[in-house]
């Protein structure tokens, strides 16, 4: 009981210290004009399509929002599991998307971290693929369930030598099949 209370406690401290309304509140100054358009993308390594299509910049914004975050979870001592700690990377993504709009939008932001990390918008693809470039910071390596599909996606992975699952959009984590 100890255990579950100071995990709850840890995930509403980071999440409270890396507050979505920040950036949410800055969604409609960093949103280009509609007719502004997507130049300079992203040429660096993207395995997961984080940035596809996006430029330089949107990347290393979402990307300090991510690493941010993995530093604060990873620093965070009464985490001890993996477990733990990825259950409280994805509260703290769920977080930033229920202050974001769940939808598309014609840049294709809602499928990146940048999505939802900045411009406010997301999609399964764009929460997983938040709380994945998150991982990424922590040092995991995943797989993106559903990827390209009109379904529900999800990050796989393994956490404390064992299989399982993480859910940026929804903020769970578990052992097992999803």
């Amino acid at each position: 009981m100890k255990r579950t209370v100071a995990l709850i406690l840890a995930v509403i401290a980071l999440t409270l210290a890396f507050s979505p309304e920040a950036y949410c509140a800055k969604k409609k100054k960093s949103r280009p004009k509609s007719s502004q358009p997507q130049t300079q993308p992203v040429k660096k390594s993207d395995p997961h399509s984080y940035y596809r299509g996006l430029k330089p910049e949107q990347a290393e914004q979402a990307d300090n929002v991510a690493r941010k975050i993995a530093e604060a979870v990873m620093s965070e001592k009464s985490l001890t599991s993996d477990l733990q700690r990825v259950k409280a990377a994805a509260v703290i993504v769920a977080r930033y998307c229920s202050r974001c709009m769940y939808g598309n939008d014609p840049y294709k932001y809602y499928r990146s971290p940048y999505g939802v990390f900045v411009a406010g918008i997301f999609t399964c693809s764009g929460a997983t693929r938040a709380l994945g470039r998150v991982l990424d910071f922590m040092g995991y390596k995943w797989e993106h369930a559903n990827e390209n599909q009109y379904s529900h996606q999800w990050c796989i992975l393994e956490m404390d030598g064992r299989k399982g699952f993480a859910d940026g959009q929804l903020g769970a984590a578990g052992y097992g099949e999803y």
